[in-house]
């Protein structure tokens, strides 16, 4: 229970730890800031309101795409692992795009939209919609033939049993795609925000290398990383409360 509770204190505290050794190794600033000075500027940008003003760019750059994204994703991917000719039509394309970083596709989505925000919610919704999409087909294929065959006999057939049956007993996959894919579109949203923005923590460790300014670069490391755990545990405590049927913790 002390370990359970006391846990997350002292992985920071490791962290933190471990980033002032690092920063005694290499030496100077310049290359490696240590912990006292990033907070410092995070400071400085919290007490000017600019680090919130970056966060909810990057937020409603991942929040509207992913809103989009994974329904559709979730659609696609029960409609493939329930019909082999859905799946036969979409699986190369959906092999395809698994293989073919969003960063790639920087040239077609600046071409396409030009310099705007739908330039960058393509990328993100392309990965949300294929990494779901992947997670929701594997979800269905899974489902125990018995556990159809029991729904059948007691006269839950077609259509009702895929929608009673089948689509519940998947979303367990579905929900880890959802995880999986939020973390996903939080690196990607670096590479999205590359596109000509002028906010956003990718932006701040665009600036920063563009300036020589470590201190801005880790500020925008770190609003990332502390972000995707904010989103994930957002999406565990939903699945907590509002479906515990589906819990994460129930599962593990």
């Amino acid at each position: 229970m002390h370990v359970e509770r006391f846990g997350p204190f002292y992985g920071v505290l490791l962290f933190f730890t471990l980033w002032q050794i690092g920063a005694w190794a290499v030496g100077t600033p310049l290359l490696f800031p240590d912990p006292a000075t990033v907070m410092l500027g995070l400071w400085q940008l919290t007490a000017t309101g600019e680090i919130f003003f970056h966060l909810a760019s990057t937020l409603q750059r991942l929040i509207i795409p992913l809103a989009v994204g994974i329904p559709i994703g979730a659609v696609l991917g029960c409609a493939m692992g329930a019909s082999r000719d859905v799946n036969a039509w979409f699986d190369p394309y959906l092999r395809m795009a698994n293989s073919i970083p969003a960063i790639a596709l920087i040239p077609f989505a600046l071409l396409w939209f030009g310099v705007t925000e739908l330039a960058r919610y393509s990328l993100i919704f392309y990965v949300s919609v294929y990494v779901v999409a992947l997670n929701a087909r594997e979800g269905v294929a899974q489902v125990p033939y018995l556990r159809i065959k029991a729904a059948n006999t007691l006269g839950v057939l077609g259509i009702s049993a895929f929608f009673r049956v089948v689509v519940p007993s998947s979303f367990p996959s579905i929900l880890a795609g959802m995880r999986t894919a939020t973390g996903l579109c939080v690196m990607v949203v670096v590479a999205a925000e590359m596109l000509g923005a002028t906010n956003g923590f990718g932006y701040l460790i665009i600036l920063g290398r563009q300036n020589y300014d470590p201190t801005l670069i880790f500020i925008g490391i770190l609003g990332l990383g502390l972000l995707s755990i904010f989103l994930d545990r957002t999406i565990e405590f939903a699945i907590e409360r509002f479906m515990p049927r589906w819990s994460v913790k129930r599962r593990v």
